[in-house]
């Protein structure tokens, strides 16, 4: 049974990443930019941290900042559930708790199947995902819960003809993405027993000697319930600013970052030596390493995998159908509010408020 969540569940002491049109918050883009075009608004301002600031170079480096950060959260909460994909930001997460001994209760694995159930669709199974997350749990002499939520043909093609009232994946522009919050109405257990979800998420931009965050980095995980962005809490702000020297040094030194959606923040990853799983997830799998400025049906690997998921049965075509149209007709009125007026590619970035780093 799907539960839609119509508010966004907040965690004490954090405050998440939102728009804001006027004096109204948003948690999602596509609500912020309807509100725009209702009252006249030229565009959603969005906020990460409430106010600009101005940081030197920190005295805690990387290292000690991630570890302050792993005790802040299990000072701050009754129990912790790492979000783990196998990526190198939920990987680096997971051994950064673990080198803590920091408080782990549980290890959420969301997988997607549009069309048919099977071991070919999701990373997770496709790199054998399981055996690095065991291994590195013996690595730690932790035992800790390892629990799958899987969404289901049936739960996306709910979705896929409710598009107009729940928060969904076309506020990601990809049509089988989603977020915990999508995870939280199929299984509702999860908001329960005061658990805090832990995501990744993101590294800052760098221009000149200000640093800022693009709303797309959050993979649009806002409105995700009681959801804390490992690197971006503004109690610990030295790991973010950490991060955003890192990403300054390296400006004058790194020729292939890519722009827009393919910006690849890996080189600061291999740089801040974040943890890494030996399989093809270390990098950038999903990307593709040309320039295009050709969009419309424009795929990545990933979702190229999950479109073929989708066309093996009757339900996941159906489901593919309903997207496209609500898509289409979103592009009519949305237009300016995406990349080239093309709804398949993906949103204009709206950009952060701008910090200054005075040790440049």
């Amino acid at each position: 049974m799907i539960v839609p969540i119509s508010t966004k569940l907040e965690l004490p002491g954090y405050t998440a990443p939102r728009w804001s049109v006027e004096d109204k918050i948003f948690y999602s883009k596509f609500h912020a930019v309807q509100q725009c075009e209702a009252v006249g608004w030229e565009w959603p301002s969005f906020n990460v941290w409430s106010e600009p600031g101005t940081f030197a170079r920190p005295k805690l480096d990387f290292s000690q900042a991630s570890s302050k950060q792993c005790e802040i959260i299990s000072d701050s909460y009754s129990k912790v559930r790492l979000f783990y994909s196998g990526g190198r930001e939920s990987h680096f997460m997971l051994c950064e708790m673990l080198r803590n001994k920091s408080k782990l209760d549980e290890i959420a694995i969301y997988r997607r199947f549009p069309g048919v159930v099977d071991a070919e669709t999701n990373e997770f199974d496709q790199f054998n995902i399981m055996d690095v997350l065991v291994k590195t749990l013996a690595e730690h002499d932790r035992t800790v819960p390892i629990k799958f939520y899987d969404l289901m043909p049936e739960h996306f093609n709910y979705y896929s003809s409710r598009l107009d009232q729940l928060y969904f994946a076309y506020t990601n522009l990809e049509f089988f993405a989603h977020g915990v919050h999508t995870v939280a109405e199929c299984f509702p257990e999860i908001l329960e027993d005061d658990f805090v979800n832990l995501l990744g998420h993101a590294i800052p931009h760098v221009t000149d000697n200000k640093f800022y965050w693009i709303d797309m980095q959050f993979n649009m995980a806002n409105p995700d319930p009681y959801a804390l962005h490992f690197f971006v809490d503004h109690r610990n702000p030295d790991l973010a600013v950490n991060l955003a020297y890192a990403v300054h040094d390296a400006n004058n030194k790194v020729s292939n970052w890519g722009s827009g959606k393919q910006k690849s923040f890996l080189p600061i990853k291999n740089k801040l030596n974040f943890d890494i799983t030996g399989t093809k997830l270390d990098n950038k799998w999903g990307g593709v390493d040309v320039s295009t400025n050709c969009y419309r049906w424009w795929m990545g690997k990933k979702d190229i995998v999950y479109h073929a998921n989708a066309l093996k049965s009757d339900v996941g075509i159906q489901t593919m159908a309903n997207m496209i149209n609500f898509y289409e007709q979103c592009e009519k009125k949305y237009s300016k509010y995406f990349e080239q007026g093309c709804i398949y590619n993906t949103w204009v970035g709206g950009v952060s408020e701008k910090h200054t780093l005075t040790d440049v």
